[in-house]
């Protein structure tokens, strides 16, 4: 993007892109996932002994598989198909070091440790196969979603490929003392005076984006639990149409036995439907998280921000002393002031070395300021590229899940129309 373009990062009509390469050139993997097919599966519950009162900890591990698209051309290091163990907890490092290491990126969000949302009635016992499931799902869409990135970091890889010792590969990149910093930064970021009206746009932007899609997965809830209780309703009805069956003729008691069994497929049907649909609603809420990645980036900039204000108002008055010890004109009460009043002006001498020591601290600002004027412009840019690409995935995968979402229900209309097809049928012919 250049400097002449209009930066619109709420543009929902993104252009497409490409990846086109010229003729009779290979094609270079981009990213991991470009080079590696990637899965988590057979979540598995371990218990250790930890401490000398050998207490018990049980947690889950999940295994991911990744092995190589294509052989041809593929690097050495990823030729190898590996499988190791991670628990969740180190999806969380490993999140939390790519936050610090690739600050300006829109970060996918993780499942969370445990159902926080009144939306869903999935189990809270982290142990329950069902919320397992769901929380496997989402753990391989993250490290998918990461793994696309264009930039390779050895840390991912060697998420993926070393079991042992991967946690102090992790610290020893010293990641913390970085994330320590951006915090005490970040704290002061709301005394910023003059914000980045595009990074305010993003803030709200995250903000109603988060509070939408809640709106939409509480309504769908909502609904999703009449249609159930709709379904399964026609069990009883079921049961009654059996035991009607049991007190007629012959002709009549089969299509009423008919009936019956309509009717109680009816009612089996829709775990598998509602199953299928709160799919689609987990994937609704990934956007939902991703808001508050919106929101950091955000912040990160007001850090970055603030930071440039800090060092120019030093600046500033860095200029002023100078001025004021040159002219010898004290402006305002201060201790220095009085002093030359009372005993007298500085020295030829002395004010050549407070001159000579307010220069040097000018050049050190002047340097500081432009260094952080830069990592605040760099970082700026990155950010709007990353934001440019998120708004990309989020038209493309939006348009997936509401579309799926409406298929899903045009079939389950169907089905139940099948089925009252079925029962008219079934009495008609009695």
């Amino acid at each position: 993007m250049t400097d002449n373009e209009k930066f619109d990062m709420f543009d929902e009509e993104g252009s497409e892109i490409t990846n086109e390469n010229k003729p009779g050139e290979i094609k270079k993997p981009e990213s991991l996932l470009d080079a590696l097919e990637i899965n988590i599966s057979d979540p598995e519950r371990r218990t250790t002994t930890k401490g000398s009162l050998k207490m018990q900890e049980t947690y889950i591990v999940y295994m991911i598989e990744s092995k190589p698209r294509d052989l041809e051309n593929i690097d050495p290091m990823l030729e190898e198909v590996t499988a190791v163990w991670r628990r969740y907890s180190e999806f969380e490092l490993l999140r939390n070091y790519l936050i610090v290491s690739y600050p300006a990126i829109v970060m996918p969000p993780l499942p969370e440790k445990r159902t926080t949302f009144i939306w869903t009635k999935i189990s809270t016992d982290t142990f329950d196969p069902e919320f397992l499931e769901r929380r496997r799902v989402g753990l391989e869409v993250f490290l998918r979603r990461i793994c696309g990135f264009p930039k390779r970091d050895e840390i991912v890889m060697a998420f993926l490929k070393q079991e042992e010792g991967w946690r102090e590969t992790v610290m020893a990149t010293g990641y913390q003392a970085k994330a320590d910093s951006w915090l005490r930064t970040i704290n002061a970021s709301m005394r910023v005076k003059q914000p980045d009206s595009s990074f305010e746009e993003l803030k709200d932007y995250a903000t109603e984006m988060q509070s939408g899609i809640a709106a939409v997965l509480k309504a769908r809830s909502k609904i999703a639990d009449r249609i159930y209780g709709l379904f399964k309703i026609h069990a009883n009805y079921s049961r009654i149409f059996k035991d009607w069956g049991a007190i007629e003729d012959p002709k009549m008691a089969d299509a009423l036995r008919k009936v019956s069994l309509e009717l109680e497929k009816m009612s089996s049907s829709i775990d598998l439907l509602m199953e299928e649909e709160e799919l689609y609603a987990e994937q609704l809420k990934e956007y939902h998280n991703f808001a508050s990645s919106l929101k950091s980036i955000v912040k990160k900039h007001e850090a970055l921000q603030y930071d440039v204000e800090y060092v120019e108002s030093q600046l500033m008055s860095a200029h002023v002393e100078k001025k004021q010890v040159s002219s010898g004109v004290d402006k305002g009460f201060n201790f220095g002031g009085m002093r030359a009043k009372l005993f007298g002006g500085d020295t030829p001498e002395q004010k050549e070395i407070k001159l000579a020591k307010i220069d040097e601290n000018i050049h050190m600002l002047e340097q500081s300021a432009e260094t952080k004027r830069t990592a605040a412009s760099t970082f700026s840019s990155e950010a709007k590229e990353e934001i440019l690409q998120f708004k990309r995935r989020k038209q493309a995968d939006l348009w997936e899940i509401l579309t799926n979402y409406v298929i899903l229900q045009i079939k389950m209309s169907k089905e139940t129309k099948a089925t009252w097809t079925r029962f008219k049928a079934a009495i008609q012919a009695a």
